[in-house]
């Protein structure tokens, strides 16, 4: 073998580390979409892969440190996303190999094996390459391994959300396969470089069509895939023919026309309110709700809905009919957050919010008592809000009263009188100062009978079994005597509730373990919170700097996540979806880690520099604590994550030099890092926040900031 030239990948180890943190942000990125989209965009499902990604990471970088050389180290990128796109087609065939019934609910628990499958060995392969590279970087090679590999993330990531994404996941995976692979593997080769850009083109244009279908019988959906789409927000999918069923990330949405159910309901919600003029409907644009709504003597229909290619997608899928219906004058689509749409509103009739229940914390945000009470600000003295909710009335013990319960009693907190509606689905109905809530079959029917225009698609035989009066009383006293702390942002109690209902419709799942334990959830979020930390003042004690930097790194590595958690579970409270912006958001973290590693390469002595970095680190969970993201999340939002950011950055050359020599510091503090990060993401998104709430987990990780102080401080 001949000399290596100056091209060559080997003498160039800074350009395959960027490569790596492009690679593994792309891949872990895609993984958690894909994970999301497969459950159902259940938080608990997230937190389990978030989990097993950077627990995997942690076991590579510690096998990094005995196995591998710098001769095999430039096709790990590569090889990190090519096993993504194992774990892509693993949870796209996640109801094959599962055996899951059309329409079940894919459950966390029976999952975990294929997320382990999909997930840990693409996080491995790019964890061991970890250290490998900062031993061949030189002097201080830990530190600018871990700079160099924010560098690759922050431009990986933004790149994915903002230009590739709109392609599709398999077009995005192609296109970063051979971006990575001709940067990584043939920089000075130009020939195979281009030709390595050129078939990832191809197969961005071949693959997502081949996927799209593959899904679909993999799901075992009726019939035949008529369209798809990727957007920003879901994947959205439509049966061929009349009527038209429409998914999104897998699970039944609406389907179109749909007489005999949809436009019954719709019209009772309308007849709610004994002059709707002014309406906001949020969640109704897919069912055909609004051929109903439009018939009622409304002067304007405000349809809300967050995917900005939701409404057209629709208009070409569901047909011209839908497309007139869509473009009445009455008709007033926005593709915006709820929450914002609300600040320009006033005078609001009615209110409905017939969204998805609020199994996640995106979800939740249109059931907080902060958004109700926007939404009451919006409406008149007379106005009533209609919330629907997936549970039936013929049973409100357990979880599902618990929600019902907690929803209501939210509720009550803004408006003078809460009832309800029976139904598989409950309606609550919450009225303002001086609106008239008569729920009464003989008021329904005269408020019919006022509005011709409805026709036969509300039949008078259909109000008796729409209401019925002996459920609507025993409900509506179920309604008014419960009481229960309120769902708000800082502690979104339906969460919890909503994303364990869901999963305990289906075999095998998570809840019913939950439920049995339901009251020593936070005793046991407590307990484990006692063990780490008394963990973090024992490795004060210990001998071997190894222990003790393992200690302090994984310390930050949890924290800073947590950070990142927080933050951003507050963004997608105030802000709304944070699908959109995750690009931006993760970024500034990214950003922020970036210049933290610079300024860590610089100090003078880095270890003596850590006790301080902790100490500033616990000051950022205090400023969480304090509310001040929620107050201002424009500004606080992303200064925190790039402050955040720039704190665990600078701390990482210090916990690298800690922990030993070159590759095994590094291997040390990274590995411990992502378990503490692992860790993190097991409890933090899916226990702690539900269960304790914004303002306690952000205190909790100023302690444990602080606890780890004593193990960084000892030389």
């Amino acid at each position: 073998m001949g000399p290596m030239s100056s091209t060559d990948t080997h003498a160039n180890p800074a350009r395959t580390t960027l490569l790596l943190g492009v690679s593994t942000v792309v891949a872990q990125a895609l993984l958690l979409r894909e994970a999301m989209a497969a459950m159902g965009g259940s938080e608990t499902a997230w937190g389990m892969v978030m989990a097993l990604w950077l627990g995997g990471m942690a076991v590579g970088a510690r096998l990094g440190v005995h196995v591998g050389s710098s001769g095999v180290v430039h096709w790990l990128p590569a090889a990190t996303l090519a096993l993504c796109g194992t774990g892509i087609l693993l949870f796209r065939a996640a109801p094959v190999l599962l055996a899951v019934a059309p329409g079940e609910t894919l459950t966390t628990w029976r999952a975990v094996w294929l997320w382990a499958a999909a997930v840990i060995p693409a996080a491995a392969v790019g964890g061991m390459a970890f250290p490998i590279l900062a031993d061949d970087l030189g002097d201080h090679g830990p530190g600018r391994a871990y700079t160099l590999d924010a560098i690759g993330s922050l431009t990986g990531g933004l790149v994915l959300s903002l230009v590739l994404l709109p392609f599709g996941t398999a077009a995005a995976l192609a296109i970063t396969v051979a971006a990575v692979a001709a940067g990584a593997l043939w920089p000075g080769r130009r020939g195979l470089a281009i030709a390595s850009v050129a078939v990832g083109l191809v197969l961005a244009a071949l693959a997502g069509p081949w996927l799209a279908h593959s899904s679909w019988r993999w799901a075992a959906h009726p019939g035949e895939l008529g369209g798809w789409a990727e957007t920003r927000h879901q994947r959205l999918e439509s049966s061929a023919g009349r009527p038209t069923d429409l998914y999104a990330n897998g699970r039944l949405v609406a389907t179109y026309p749909e007489p005999y159910a949809t436009l019954p309901r719709a019209h009772l919600m309308m007849l709610l309110h004994p002059a709707p003029r002014r309406v906001l409907a949020v969640g109704c644009a897919a069912d055909g709700s609004l051929e109903a709504m439009v018939r009622h003597p409304v002067s304007e229909v405000i349809v809300v809905e967050e995917d900005p290619q939701l409404i057209g997608r629709l208009e070409d899928w569901y047909g011209p009919e839908f497309r007139r219906i869509l473009h009445d004058p009455k008709i007033a689509t926005r593709t915006a957050d709820p929450v914002r749409v609300l600040a320009d509103l006033r005078d609001l009739d009615l209110v409905l919010l017939t969204d998805a229940d609020p199994t996640t914390l995106r979800a939740n945000r249109t059931r907080t008592l902060e958004f109700l009470r926007r939404c009451r600000a919006a409406m008149s003295d007379h106005g009533v809000l209609v919330m629907e909710v997936g549970v039936s009335d013929t049973y409100l013990g357990g979880i599902a009263g618990e929600l019902v319960a907690t929803l209501a009693s939210t509720l009550r907190l803004v408006f003078p009188r809460v009832t309800a509606l029976p139904g598989e689905r409950i309606l609550l109905i919450a009225g303002a100062e001086r609106a008239d809530v008569d729920l009464s079959l003989e008021t329904l029917n005269q408020r019919r009978l006022d509005r011709p225009e409805i026709g036969d698609q509300l039949h008078p035989a259909l109000l008796p079994l729409l209401i019925d009066d002996d459920r609507r009383v025993e409900l509506a006293d179920f309604v008014e005597r419960v009481e229960r702390p309120p769902d708000t942002i800082r502690h979104p109690r339906a969460v919890h509730l909503a994303s364990r209902l869901h999963e305990a419709r289906s075999r095998l799942s998570i809840p019913p373990l939950l439920s049995t334990i339901e009251d020593r959830v936070p005793a046991a979020l407590g307990s484990l919170y006692a063990i780490v930390v008394a963990a973090m003042l024992a490795a004060a004690l210990c001998r071997r700097a190894g222990v003790r930097a393992a200690a302090a790194a994984s310390a930050v590595g949890l924290v800073s996540l947590g950070w990142w958690l927080i933050l951003l579970a507050t963004w997608q409270a105030t802000r709304g979806s944070v699908y959109a912006e995750v690009g931006a958001l993760t970024g500034a973290f990214m950003a922020g880690v970036a210049l933290g590693g610079r300024l860590g390469l610089r100090l003078v002595d880095p270890p003596k520099a850590l006790p301080w970095l902790l100490a500033a680190g616990s000051g950022v969970s205090f400023l969480l604590a304090s509310s001040l993201a929620i107050r201002a999340p424009m500004l606080s939002v992303p200064a925190l994550l790039l402050v955040g950011g720039g704190l665990t950055g600078a701390a990482f050359p210090s916990l690298a030099e800690l922990a030993g020599s070159r590759r095994r510091g590094a291997g040390i503090a990274f590995a411990a890092d992502e378990a503490g990060a692992a860790l993190a993401a097991l409890t933090i998104g899916t226990l702690a926040v539900p269960w304790l709430g914004l303002t306690t987990t952000a205190l909790a990780l100023a302690g444990l900031g602080l606890a780890a102080i004593p193990a960084a401080a000892r030389r």
